[in-house]
């Protein structure tokens, strides 16, 4: 049951992204980035109109990397002209690398702020690479940039398939992931501690020489306060999957995780569960 609700949130997730983007985005070979309609495609130009405007563009189809339809469908036309670019990389250029991608961050059912979804990452990140093995990690910062220059974002995400996620960055493996954190009961701790005076040990009393010492008004008895609190503390019940997925689009390793704990920091004893079971876990 846990299995399908966290399959659930998963296309949730891709739900509410592929319904933000509501234009065809068009990548060119220099970066530029062209945000519109797509009239018609023949051998030699795109017929295109920026949105909001109603002028048609004539877009010459070897300046053109990609078209990333508003429908989720990813059309590729040519590769980027810089030297090096990871889109060039030949499988064996992939070799023993992984990049880890963004995770997907849910509360409540709800899409989670984008700051945690980065923060997974990198924790990730630090968790894999101290056992890395022969493995080569990519730093997440080059991660995300690269797939922002090749107009990857998480709206036309699911256009594309885990085999050219892996070209694009230019890695054997990539690690994809979601955490799921809801919300449940919440517990009530009350304490009460209590403070002890002493008055004094000596009652007053009359010296030899007929002066008075001490207190007359010292019973020599002791007395107690007290006081009371109660905190309330909000748990939260964490689920967390992750997939692991080759150059050719396979999937080697998928696994998801209920975690035991019940605070909102949770995934991250989860991730370590999980990570000790991956195949690229290196002791």
């Amino acid at each position: 049951m846990k299995k399908n609700i966290t399959t659930l949130l998963v296309f949730l997730f891709i739900g509410i992204s592929a319904i933000a983007q509501n234009y065809d985005i068009i990548l060119k070979t220099n970066g530029e980035e062209m945000e519109g309609n797509v009239k018609a495609i023949n051998d030699d130009f795109v017929s295109f109109v920026y949105k909001n405007e109603s002028i048609d563009y004539n877009v010459k189809v070897t300046d053109i990397v990609k078209i990333s339809f508003a429908s989720g469908r990813v059309q590729f036309f040519n590769k980027f002209d810089e030297p090096g670019n990871s889109k060039n990389a030949s499988l064996e250029d992939h070799h023993n690398k992984v990049a880890i991608l963004p995770f997907a961050y849910i509360k409540d059912q709800r899409e989670g702020d984008r700051v945690m979804s980065n923060k997974i990452q990198q924790e990730t990140f630090s968790l894999l690479n101290k056992h890395r093995g022969g493995l080569t990690y990519q730093n997440p910062n080059d991660t995300n940039a690269l797939l922002i220059k090749s107009g990857v974002t998480n709206n036309n995400i699911q256009g594309y398939t885990m085999g050219e996620i892996c070209n694009i960055l230019g890695v054997e493996f990539v690690i994809q992931g979601v955490v799921s954190v809801e919300k449940t009961n919440q517990q009530s701790f009350s304490s009460y501690s209590e403070t002890t005076k002493n008055k004094g040990n000596n009652k007053a009393y009359i010296d030899s020489k007929g002066h008075l010492v001490g207190n007359p008004m010292n019973d020599g008895k002791s007395q107690s306060y007290g006081s009371s609190s109660s905190t309330n503390v909000q748990n939260y019940a964490t689920s967390m999957t992750i997939n692991i997925y080759n150059d050719k689009g396979n999937s080697i390793y998928s696994q998801d995780h209920t975690s035991f704990w019940n605070t909102q920091d949770a995934y991250k004893i989860t991730l370590k569960y999980l990570a000790k079971r991956m195949p690229l876990y290196k002791k």
